[in-house]
């Protein structure tokens, strides 16, 4: 009796259309980065301003009370009364409740943005290690290898203006480096 298994006879893959492999393609890095992106948003949630800086209980109308509030008073000039009787009104200035708290908030979304585009960074590379390694689909690898490349170039986007000149050199050539590694180990010239 003969096994199954060491049948000579192989199925041939179906040849599908190459409007169905691009679809499967772009979809495969569409889904790969929104993947990233929920994964960045689980590890690293986005501060809230509000957490930061909260509305105030009551609106301050003198200095004592907005410093109370953790505000900072602006004074006013007194402005000349309009009625006949040549008052002028003193209480006038107002409560900036955002001064402090807008510091903070806005260290705490650098922060977190930077950790993100790390986050994302590795995401991409790991992706686009995969997608080089042979792993039985063309279609799979380009799909990640893409997805990869995609990923390094929205996490850049992101916090590329707010990093520094020094940091963006890190960046680039780490990116170049790690391009040039894998083109140079996968990709070997054949003469």
């Amino acid at each position: 009796m003969e096994n199954p298994s060491s049948n000579s006879t192989t199925i041939p893959t179906p040849k599908h259309p190459k409007f169905v492999r691009w679809a499967l393609l772009i979809g495969i890095v569409i889904v790969l980065n929104i993947f990233f992106f929920v994964v960045v948003q689980i590890v690293i949630p986005t501060p809230k301003y509000s957490e930061y800086c909260p509305q105030p209980v009551t609106q301050a109308h003198t200095a004592a009370t907005c410093d109370a509030q953790n505000g900072v008073w602006t004074k006013i000039p007194p402005l000349p009364s309009t009625s006949n009787t040549g008052i002028i009104k003193e209480n006038t200035g107002y409560c900036n409740y955002y001064t402090k708290c807008q510091v903070q908030y806005d260290a705490a979304s650098s922060r977190a943005h930077l950790y993100s585009f790390v986050l994302l960074m590795v995401l991409g590379i790991i992706s686009l290690v995969i997608g080089v390694v042979p792993i039985g689909a063309s279609i799979v690898s380009s799909g990640l290898s893409y997805g990869g490349v995609l990923a390094l170039i929205i996490g850049s986007t992101q916090y590329w203006g707010s990093a520094e000149v020094w940091l963006r050199l890190v960046i680039s050539g780490i990116a170049l480096g790690v391009l040039i590694y894998l083109g140079m180990r996968r990709f070997k010239d054949e003469r």
